[in-house]
This record gives C-alpha cells, structure tokens and sequence, in this order.
C-alpha cells in the first residue's frame, strides 16, 4: 500500500510519490532530526521484506553504495526499518537524466563524452571497492544542476569481492541475482535489454564482474555519438540475441563526423569476450579524459538528428515512463543535487586538468599535469598546452609526469631555469636539509646539511648555477639570505630580513624580495644578486599589505613589473589579491579583481609575460585546499588550473615555461587512547587507510564514550564509538561540514561548527545529533567550547574570542587582540587560549575571564605553528583543563613529533605527559575523570 504524505519512517517524513520499480518504492521526504535538503527514500514492496534473499540484495545495494566515497557517486545516507518496512535514504537529485539529454536536448558530443568521463571516474571508484552496477544505462545517470553526473541505482549491485555464503544462501544468491521472479513476472533477467552484456544476457552469473559494467559503457557511449542503442531489435529477445551475436555496429555509418578514436574505445568497450575488452573502467576514463582534450581544440562534433524509441526494462532501478525523482520527472532518479562542490574527477585518478589561455605568440608551451599517488601527492614537471593567436583559451594536454620523491617531508621546491635540477627542502625529525636533484639522472646531492633550522623561498640563479635560499631559526618569522653552489658548497650569506623568496630581474643584476616592517607596514625590497645596495621599491600599511609570509614576489620577463600577493583586510576577514608594482616608480595597481582567501609561495612568470602561475585557495575551509591557478596579463582573467583535496603549492618554472614544478600536500590521521602519563600504552582506535579520522575533533562523553569527525569525500561528520574504537555510529550527516564537538558536562547537547563554502557558524544539537539550532551567525564562526554550566559557548570570529549563550542570543565579545582554541576552566570563571598582545607579538598561553577582559596571567610556551608559516598555532589543536583546574593541555611539536604538556596555572615548567616519537598531534580531549587522553593523530604527506 503505497505511503500517504505525512507518514514517517524513522526520522524521515513522506512528502511525495517518486517512482515505483521491481527492487523498490521512492519518495521524497525530509529528515525532521537534521533538517537537510530533501531526501529520496527508497521502500522495499512488504512481500520483498518476507523473502530473505530479497531483503539481503536491498541491504546489499545500500552497503555497497554506502562503501563509495566519489562526487559522481549518489550518497546513502541511512538503512532503516520502522514498523517492518525497510529503506533506503539517500540523496535527491535535481536535473535531468542522460538519456533526456542524449533524446531529448540533443547535447553536443563534446558535452555528452564530458558527463560520460565523470561517470566511467564514479565507476572506477566502484570498481575498485568491489562494486559492480549491473544495470548502466542513460537512466540512471543524473546531470545534476551543478553541471556533474551522479551514477544513480545500484540496485543490482554485486559484490564481487568472495563473501561467505551458506547452503540456504546459493538459493537466492548468484543465480537469483541474475534470474529472478520480479513482482508477478516469471522469471525474467536483471538488467536492461539494450545495455546488458553477453554475459548478463546469457546468464553466465560466474562471469559477471567489472567488465560487465564495461560493456554497458560502451553501450552508452555508442548511443551518446548517433542517438541509437548498439543492438537494438524488433523486441526483447532480438535485442538479446544482438547482444551475444552481432557485431559492433559502426559509429560513423550514422554519424560521420564522430571522431574515430572514438569507435576505437567503443569498440573495444563492446567485444564479446570480456577478455578483449578493456579490463579497467579507468583506462577508458583516461582515454576519454584524451579525446575530450582533442575536442576542446576543435570544432565540437554533433550527432545526427535520429528518432529512437526507448526498449522496454527488465528489471533493476525503476521502471521506465514511471513517476520520477528529479524536477524533470526521470523515473531512476533517486538521489540530490546537493553534492559538494568537487572536481570532475576527484578519484584516485590523480588527473590534472584545465585550460590556460593562450600566449600572445605561437609559441609551443605545455603545461604540466600532477599526478597524485593513491597514498601520497605526487609532484612533477607540466607542460602547457600549444597555443594559436585565432583563439582565446588553449587545449590542455598533460605532458610528460615525474614524481621526484616519495618520502613524504618536502617543504619547499624549485626548478632551476634551464629545467635540468630541482632543489628542495627535506625534513627529517624537525631538521632541516637541502637537496638537489638531476632531473635527467634522478640522482640528488646534499647542498646544505640538517639542521634545527627552516629553509624557506627557494629559488635558482638565472645562470642555473646557485640555490638561493632563506634560513630562519624555528619559531621564527624572518629568515636571512644565503646562496650555495647547486651541487653543495659553503653557503655565502648576503641579506637579513628576507620574509620570502627572491625573484630576479631579468638580466639576473638584480634581486627582490618582501619584508615586514612591524605589524602593519610591509615592503618590496629590491637589492643588487650579491645582495649589496639595498633599497625599498614600495611599501604597503594596513589595512593592505604585502602578503610578505604566504608568497613571494615575481619579476616580469620584460623587467618592467613585479607581481607580489597583497593581503587586505576588512569588516568581513582577510582576503588576497595579486597587484603589480611598477620598477620605474614602485606605484602599485590590481592585476586582476579575483579574490582569494589566500595565497601561497612564488607567483611564477611565463616566458612571454603573458600570464602567471600561483598557487592560491579561493574560499577559506577544510575542502578548499590551495590549488594552482592562472592569472593573464595584462587581461586579469583568472583560471584553476587544478582540482581535487590536495593542496598544491610551490610552484616553480622553467624560464621558457615549457616545465614547472609543485608540492602536493595531503594529511592523514587517525584517532587513539592512552592512559595519561602513559603514551607508551596507547591504543589506535581507527585505522582506515587514507583517513582523516578525528582531524578536527574528539572528544569525551560523560558516558565514556567517544565522538570524533571523520571525513567522506568533501565533507566531515560526527561520530561516536565506544572507547574501545566499536560500534562506530555516525550522528550528523548533512552537506556540509561539522567539526569541534563539544559536550555539556551534564550530556544533554553538543556544539559544534559547521562549515558551509567559505562560512562557518555554531551549532547546538542533542547529544545525539537531532534538533538542530543555529547559535550564531558571523562569516567564520569556529572551534567552540562549551562552559560547565551548560549555559554558554565560547568560540572564535574574526580572529578573537567570543561566547554566545547555548539557546543563542547576542555575543559577548571576551579578546580584542588576536586570540586563539578557547577553552572554558571547570569552575567556568575562566578562559584559557592562545593569545597575542599585539601582531607581531609572540604566542602565548592565557587565562582570560570568562566574562571578557585582558588576561590575568600569561605563560611563555613552546606554541605549534600552522603549515602558512604565519607562526600561528594550529587552530585545530585545542587547550584542555584537568578536572581540579589546576593545570592547562597544550600540544607541541619537537623532533618532527606532537606531544601533550600540562601547564600549571600557578607558575612553574610545564610537564610532558606523552613521549611520542612520530606523528603530530591534530587534536585531543581529556576525559571527565581526568584519566585517559583520547587524540588524533597522524600526519602530512608532501612530495
């Protein structure tokens, strides 16, 4: 009996109707405990629920899928039952189908083959968990209104990792995944007639695998080209009958302007034997990724004005001409349009893709594609693309990809300009040392040898011969320039006060660099190569200054400007912009309008002058990592020239900019106990390869118990587990991004921030997840922490200290100076934090009234510094009272390892309570007795 609006299944409410199919009824409903978007809720019919295999392939479809963390993936988001009916919620999509923009907008090929190679990166993510779809087909891919595919309904989705089976299980297992009595229907075969393999159409169960997903491909791209299906027939069985025995049809007997390379992928998709097709998903992405790179510069080709008629469906998803999901109504449309925003192909498929405008000139440069490596970020050489004077963007094409070390502790890099050696910083245990690498050999000496020392701003002489380099002590925020010989040397020490890099001008006379001058003056510096007459060229005062610790200047190929990173300051926060400061005069003018949140190492000149490569992070947050763009001179047009979750920075490049160099950096963490006092018996509670498990946020119950964030594509959620690391159960789940969860000592609510885009706010939840309520509204609103009374929360905005009260109201302002991870003392009366008396001023760990005011005591400690450079903590490190409030929890970092010290609030040396020897330290609680730490560690991956 179909449900009627208003009825509930669990925490969801049924709106409407969606669709009806052989594995299931969809509506669209809403979570009454999170509030999100609307959901799909998918229903399995009550005669399914009494048949055990049946009720096991609907679990298995939500398991299956739940497993898949892609942007080109639809998200499970729950596996319920209420009153005996079991479902499925899981994300609604709004949009259309693939199949209503192959028939019904006629899309061109270029478009169609641009979804299509998102797709085939969904399926190879699938693949790669063991999950094959079994019913591909337009249908179910959804073109959200975002401009991304979403593989939808896999609902005949089989594991194809072994799984332990019984004697009762064979009975409803392989062969009735491939033959089963669908509603009244006898017997008919799961699948669609038109997109099925030879495999699936004979029934040779044992034989399906990820090929079988292949061949459905090539189906779907053959349709894409001419607007038919490859095998269609007079009815069903005839179509069967095609699919085992005739040939591949020919692309181009239909649409002679498709490309023939791609009637050889399709061809190759559509071999009979599976054995001759190709054997990965993902080497048809990649070749897609080729051909899309050939079309970008070329006349987009169409396809043919065709007529089709859809054949019928089988079984699997819903059926065809039903009631749909989406806005324009397609009956497999079961999931949102809500997804992240991710690049096109966030996989593991390590692609850098793009498009650079084209230089003035004819001249043939390549840009270079990074590869990242399934573990650890890779770093290479690119090439840019040729470019033609007849037009204004160029093809991108990946060139020639090096991953130059693999050891994970690259701190800075650079590519001398004839393109033969890189230099770079490695760390080891918290020393420092400087390499330099034979691109040709691949074999690397030791410039500078290890020490307790950071080298910053790399860069080569313009003769190749010399590494510039500038050494600052730890903790320090301004280094001193040295030159050494490329292949090692005594280095020559030749300037004081340089906060970044050096660019020289293009005779290779001279030298500039940025400086601060105090907490709100900055200067471009510029002095002769040997590091003599040194003069200011400009100089910049609050509330704009040179981004002197985040990026370096650039000297145009013709002499005349120097682009530098300008840091402005408003009611809202900080944003970044790239000005020009004319050498002639020092006068300062925009380059270009875009905004940044900010923006990080060199600004690397093309040859010709017409443009410049940066790396830069557009919009503040977890997920927008930095990324290398490209900004046109004198136009100011601004393009991302990479995407995914890895930051990319350090971008280096050759003097004719036919190669560049990068550092790629991803984070890792899990979480672990151990009893205080006793590190050596520490316990790792999780373990998921590639995880970032408790990154921003652990924290202890009152029952014992364990909430941490962990993250899933682009987004983090909270969730609890006992202290053992079992029964792991998430409590939030929405689009966005929560993080630092706090507890009120009597259990009732927890707080937390959650981040959407560049935003972020508190909110306050019931202890376990439901009855959502927004406590503040400011631009970046983060890391709260909630008082023992349960009646305030004290969070950070605009860089100082806030509270607001927990059933929300007005803020009360508590710091007006750059301030730090509040955390309230047990008795309430006071803050602790990290705290600056003035900008340029060191760290420090402070007690502050809980009602707002100047500290009442201040303790010099050894503060952790964030990966920028800036000398501020780590904001997701957080300070921790023991129960008697007798002392404070830092972490800091020694050695190249965290480490948690108590402070005591009396005066006196701090105490190292954990001894560990690797790893940092992301984050860490104290449990309500004051016995257990509970941490998140791991660490950061550069190459």
């Amino acid at each position: 009996m179909p449900l009627t609006p208003g009825t509930t299944l669990g925490r969801y409410e049924i709106s409407t109707p969606l669709g009806a199919g052989g594995m299931g009824e969809v509506y669209l409903a809403h979570d009454t405990a999170l509030r999100r978007r609307p959901v799909a809720v998918k229903l399995l019919p009550a005669d399914f629920s009494r048949d055990e295999g049946r009720l096991r392939r609907f679990e298995q479809e939500a398991y299956a899928v739940a497993k898949l963390n892609h942007p080109a993936v639809a998200h499970i988001y729950e596996i319920g039952e209420s009153d005996g009916l079991h479902f499925i919620a899981m994300e609604y999509v709004e949009g259309e189908t693939l199949g209503e923009m192959i028939h019904g907008e006629r899309a061109p090929l270029a478009k169609l083959l641009k979804y299509l190679a998102q797709v085939a990166e969904g399926l190879a993510k699938a693949h790669a968990a063991g999950i094959v779809h079994r019913d591909l087909k337009p249908d179910n891919v959804m073109i959200a209104r975002d401009g991304y595919a979403k593989i939808l309904d896999f609902g005949l989705a089989k594991l194809v990792e072994p799984q332990k089976t019984s004697a009762a299980d064979g009975d409803a297992g392989e062969a009735a995944t491939a033959l089963i009595r669908q509603l009244s229907s006898p017997g008919v075969v799961m699948g669609t007639v038109g997109y099925m393999s030879p495999e699936q159409a004979q029934g040779r169960v044992s034989e399906i695998d990820q090929r079988s997903d292949v061949f459905s491909f090539g189906c779907i791209l053959y349709e894409a080209a001419t607007g038919r299906r490859p095998f269609e027939g007079k009815d069903a069985l005839d179509s069967l009958h095609k699919i085992v025995h005739a040939p591949v049809p020919q692309i181009k007997e239909t649409n002679p302007g498709a490309p023939g390379e791609l009637q050889r992928i399709v061809r190759r998709c559509l071999q009979k034997d599976p054995e001759r097709r190709y054997q990965s998903i993902k080497d048809v992405a990649i070749e897609l990724e080729e051909l899309l790179q050939e079309l970008r510069g070329e006349t987009e080709p169409t396809r043919p004005e065709v007529s089709t008629t859809s054949g019928g469906m089988l079984s699997g998803g819903i059926e065809s001409g039903g009631a749909t999901t989406s806005g324009a109504q397609s009956a497999s449309q079961t999931q949102t349009s809500a997804a992240p925003e991710a690049p096109r192909s966030a996989s593991s498929a390590e692609y850098l893709a793009g498009q650079i405008r084209r230089h003035k000139t004819g001249a043939v440069v390549a840009l270079a594609a990074v590869v990242l490596g399934v573990a650890a970020a890779a770093f290479g050489l690119y090439k840019l693309a040729e470019r033609d004077r007849s037009a204004s963007t160029a093809r991108f094409q990946p060139g020639k990809v090096d991953r130059l070390t693999g050891t994970g502790n690259v701190r800075n890099v650079a590519i001398s300009p004839d393109g033969k050696f890189v230099a770079y910083a490695a760390d080891e245990g918290g020393r420092q040392s400087l390499w330099v690498r034979d691109v040709a050999t691949t074999s690397s000496v030791q410039a500078v040898a290890p020490a307790e020392v950071e080298y910053t701003g790399l860069n080569f002489s313009p003769d190749s011969n010399y590494v510039y380099y500038s050494r600052a002590e730890k903790g320090a925020t301004t280094g001193v320039l040295y030159q050494v010989p490329k292949l090692g040397g005594t280095p020559k020490k030749l300037l004081a006060g340089v906060d970044s890099s050096v660019t020289f001008s293009p005779d290779g006379k001279r030298l500039a660099f940025l400086r601060a001058l105090g907490a709100k003056e900055s200067a471009l510096v510029v002095a002769d190569a040997d590091g003599t007459n040194e003069r200011k060229l400009a100089s910049a005062s609050a509330p704009a200054l040179f981004s002197v610790y985040d990026s370096a200047p650039g000297w145009s190929p013709d002499g005349k400007v120097i682009a530098c990173g300008m840091t402005h300051a408003e009611a809202n926060g900080l944003y970044s912009t790239v000005v020009g400061v004319n050498v002639a005069d020092g006068t300062i003018r925009p380059l270009s309008s875009q905004r940044w949140d900010d923006i990080f190492g060199k600004l690397a000149w093309e040859a010709d002058g017409g443009g410049l490569l940066m790396s830069a992070r557009e919009k503040r947050g977890l997920f927008n990592a930095a990324q290398i763009w490209r900004l046109s001179y004198p136009g100011g047009e601004a393009q991302q020239i990479t995407q995914g979750l890895s930051r990319y920075y350090n971008v280096s490049l050759t003097s004719d900019s036919r190669s560049l160099v990068a550092i790629t950096q991803d984070m890792f963490a899990s979480v672990w106990t151990a009893p205080v006092g006793r590190a050596g018996a520490a316990t790792q509670l999780t373990s998921t390869p590639g995880a970032r498990d408790g990154y921003c946020g652990v924290a202890w119950t009152n029952g014992g118990k364990i909430l941490y964030v962990a993250r899933k594509i682009a987004r983090a959620d909270i969730w609890v587990m006992n202290a053992d690391g079992g029964s792991q159960q998430q409590l939030t789940d929405s689009e966005d991004v929560e993080r630092y969860p706090s507890l009120t000592r009597d259990g009732r609510y927890m707080v937390f921030d959650m981040l959407h885009g560049g935003t972020s706010n508190i909110w306050r939840a019931d202890a376990d997840g439901g009855n959502l309520k927004q406590l503040t509204n400011g631009v970046f609103d983060h890391t709260p922490h909630c008082s023992p009374d349960g009646k305030w929360v004290a969070y950070l905005a605009a860089s100082q200290l806030w509270k607001v009260p927990i059933d929300g109201g007005q803020p009360v302002q508590l710091t007006d100076q750059p301030s730090e991870c509040p955390a309230f003392s047990p008795d309430g009366k006071l803050v602790a934090c990290y705290y600056q008396s003035e900008t340029s001023a060191p760290w420090r760990l402070a007690l502050v009234p809980a009602e707002g005011g100047q500290p009442s005591k201040l303790f010099d400690v050894a503060t952790t510094r964030n990966t920028s450079g800036s000398g501020a903590p780590r904001i997701w490190i957080v300070l921790r009272w023991t129960p008697d409030g007798r002392s404070i929890l830092y972490v800091a970092d020694s050695g190249g390892a965290s480490n948690i010290w108590s402070q005591p609030v009396e005066g006196g040396k701090p105490v190292q309570l954990t001894d560990f020897k690797s790893d940092l330290i992301w984050t860490f609680d104290l449990s309500p007795d004051g016995k257990q730490l509970v941490m998140s560690r791991g660490r950061y991956v550069e190459d």
